[in-house]
């Protein structure tokens, strides 16, 4: 691809909507499985988070934690397991009976899935520690098998990642995560070559994001499950909340005159 199509590219940004489902609709279903990201376009989502890493032999999958003790029947590190191993497990059931159908997802699935339900994505890059690099040339092999018709912004709380992203897949808009604002903010967003800031709800510093929303910097917060704090975010300048129940923001996402 061209310096030149990259760069006429739109910041992912300029299409992004206030609401975004965080691992899909995960209040109503399994995280990151095919029945939350269908709920949350069911709840008029019209982007959805999700979490991707790899598997032992190099297969991006949708998947949040290191291991899978959490959210399947399975044990052990999901890097140390082969996507055979990764399908083999109920992604559902710890959740709720009604979703023992639920399998680990394929990044090649969700890309399908999403351009099925006509859903725009934020994939947070979640790799193993030292396998940035595969992670993110995995993701890149799923872009080739599946292109996306939508709108894609990556993001990571892992820079090596984001240097990967860049590397690798300049194309598409890069978020930093964090917990807290930095102070040093900026200059992060500089040295991995981010556009977006992602931070945690608990950190609100109303001064802070403000100077941030001033500066041009567009930003998201997580995880924001109740109408009034979605509103005073939005008032201080934050873009758009992550939050695992849609439908409790989704029709009056932004407060009147807020633009």
């Amino acid at each position: 691809m061209s310096l030149n199509r990259i760069n006429i590219i739109p910041s992912a940004y300029t299409q992004m909507k206030p609401v975004i489902a965080h691992r899909g609709a995960s209040g109503h279903a399994p995280e990151n499985t095919a029945a939350a990201i269908r709920e949350a376009a069911r709840l008029n989502a019209e982007w959805v988070e999700v979490d991707v890493t790899i598997s032992s032999d190099n297969v991006a999958v949708v998947f949040h934690d290191s291991d899978v003790n959490r959210c399947t029947d399975g044990r052990g590190l999901v890097i140390q397991k082969t996507l055979a191993e990764l399908k083999s497990l109920d992604a559902g059931t710890w959740y709720s009976p009604f979703n023992s159908d639920e399998k680990i997802l394929t990044m090649t699935e969700l890309l399908a899935l999403a351009n099925q339900l006509n859903l725009n994505l934020n994939i947070e890059i979640k790799p193993t520690i030292g396998r940035e690099t595969e992670t993110v040339w995995a993701m890149k092999q799923a872009l080739k098998q599946v292109p996306f018709e939508h709108t894609l912004l990556l993001s990571s709380f892992n820079v090596h990642a984001l240097y990967a992203a860049r590397e690798f897949l300049p194309e598409y808009t890069r978020a930093l995560n964090v917990e807290a604002i930095p102070r040093d903010w900026f200059n992060r967003l500089e040295e991995v070559g981010a556009t977006g800031l992602h931070f945690a709800a608990d950190f609100y510093d109303e001064a802070v994001i403000k100077d941030i929303h001033e500066a041009g910097t567009p930003m998201a917060c997580y995880t924001v499950n109740d109408f009034e704090t979605a509103q005073k975010m939005y008032r201080a300048g934050v873009q758009a909340v992550f939050t695992d129940y849609p439908e409790r923001l989704i029709l009056d996402a932004r407060p009147v005159g807020l633009h």
